[in-house]
């Protein structure tokens, strides 16, 4: 494939689609910042794994109970204003962890940021699918996980911020934590300008609520989504505290890790589409997963950071180049009318399990052993796999997917 053939593919993509992309690329950033240090921010509060597990989980646990329903209004309203609205919600949770580090608001902010997330996920997927699928869906959302990832490797970095405040103030590591973020909090403010100007396409149409014409796509894809969400939960959310545990590092290490690890993946976002086109959209799901299984397995024995660090970064490029191809198989098998509702379904059968098992995993990781959820990990990621073979193998035969860039 020429140069200008691939790089093709992704300049086709039109204004609105580009919006989007801008929008998302500024939410990455503060993201990217945000994922670094808000655990950090919870350890340096006095909370230890079970805490931090416990905010993770009641956020998934509330995502999961109310994206449903928000996915089924995203496809009878406007999907941009419920986008804005559900991100102005997630300020706020920021917001009042912000004010205080009380039990009781850590609660109101895990919640707040659950219902933000069951807004906005399904929402923004409907909605960006809209702009880019005259373009190609695996270009689309390659360029999207592309500059998601630039962007929170951007983030990431700025984890060394609350470091020199630090060394050249005379704040302590929690009030660094606290300054730093009110940048993720701005950011997501600014995050909404260029959502207000997309020109969304969509009507909404009347029809019964529990009746879904791709029925069967939704189960298949819920039950994928459970096994990998539960394995995924165990340990992969509270890699930071892990790693701060283990090898004592804080968050300018382990921001420049996730930052490293963002800008060296990257580009394999944009390569996803060109290897599905090659190989199919099925084994370029599955095979760079399967490869990346053992380089996790092998982090717990690693004698320090940096040996940890070298295994982190192959295993998270190889294991998340797939999510651009899932997303657009998603997206491809269902209809247009009901691509809100789909992907709430979806993403609810993924971050039920998932909740649990944070919860599960911070408990083990602070109570039995660290390195413990790590192990389960992978044994569910076997299983992940597996099924998702069996469940899509002929996918592509059946629907008459071709991927063309």
């Amino acid at each position: 494939m020429s140069l200008k053939k691939y790089f093709s593919a992704y300049t086709r993509l039109g204004k609105d689609a580009r919006l989007l992309l801008i929008s998302s690329t500024i939410s990455g950033v503060s993201w990217g910042l945000y994922g670094s240090i808000w655990q950090l921010f919870l350890k340096q509060a006095g909370y230890g794994g079970t805490v931090i597990g416990y905010y993770s989980f009641l956020q998934g646990i509330t995502t999961t109970v109310l994206i449903f329903p928000f996915g089924m209004l995203a496809d009878r309203i406007s999907r941009k204003k419920q986008t804005v609205v559900g991100s102005l919600i997630g300020s706020l949770s920021t917001l009042i962890i912000l004010m205080s580090t009380s039990l009781y608001m850590i609660t109101v902010s895990a919640l707040l940021s659950g219902i933000s997330g069951a807004i906005v996920a399904p929402a923004w997927n409907a909605l960006f699918a809209e702009t880019i699928e005259d373009a190609g869906m695996e270009a689309g959302y390659g360029l999207s996980a592309f500059l998601g990832n630039m962007a929170m490797a951007f983030g990431s970095l700025l984890g060394w911020v609350p470091e020199l405040i630090v060394r050249y103030s005379s704040l302590g590591y929690f009030g660094a934590y606290r300054c730093s973020l009110l940048f993720p909090l701005s950011m997501g403010f600014v995050s909404l300008v260029p959502i207000i100007l997309v020109k969304e396409r969509f009507r909404p149409v009347s029809r019964p609520i529990f009746k879904f014409k791709a029925g069967t796509i939704a189960a298949k894809f819920s039950f994928v989504n459970a096994i990998v969400g539960f394995g995924a939960g165990l340990s992969i959310p509270l890699l930071p505290y892990f790693f701060s545990v283990k090898f004592g590092v804080e968050s300018g290490p382990i921001g420049t890790l996730y930052a490293i690890s963002s800008v060296i993946g990257a580009p394999a976002f944009l390569a996803s589409a060109p290897l599905a086109q090659k190989m199919g959209i099925i084994k370029g799901i599955l095979i760079p997963s399967g490869i990346s299984i053992p380089l996790l397995i092998l982090i717990p024995f690693s004698p320090s950071f940096y040996v940890a660090a070298g295994l982190y970064i192959p295993r998270t490029i190889l294991m998340n180049m797939s999510h651009p191809l899932i997303s657009a198989l998603l997206m491809r098998l269902s209809p247009e009318d009901e691509r809100a509702s789909i992907t709430s379904i979806t993403h609810l059968a993924r971050s039920l399990p998932n909740s649990f098992s944070q919860q599960i995993g911070g408990y083990v990781m602070e109570n039995i052993g660290l390195d413990i959820p790590l192990f389960l990990t992978s044994g569910v990621y076997f299983i992940y796999i597996a099924a998702f073979y069996m469940l899509f193998r002929n996918a592509e035969e059946e629907h008459g997917i071709k991927v063309e860039l």
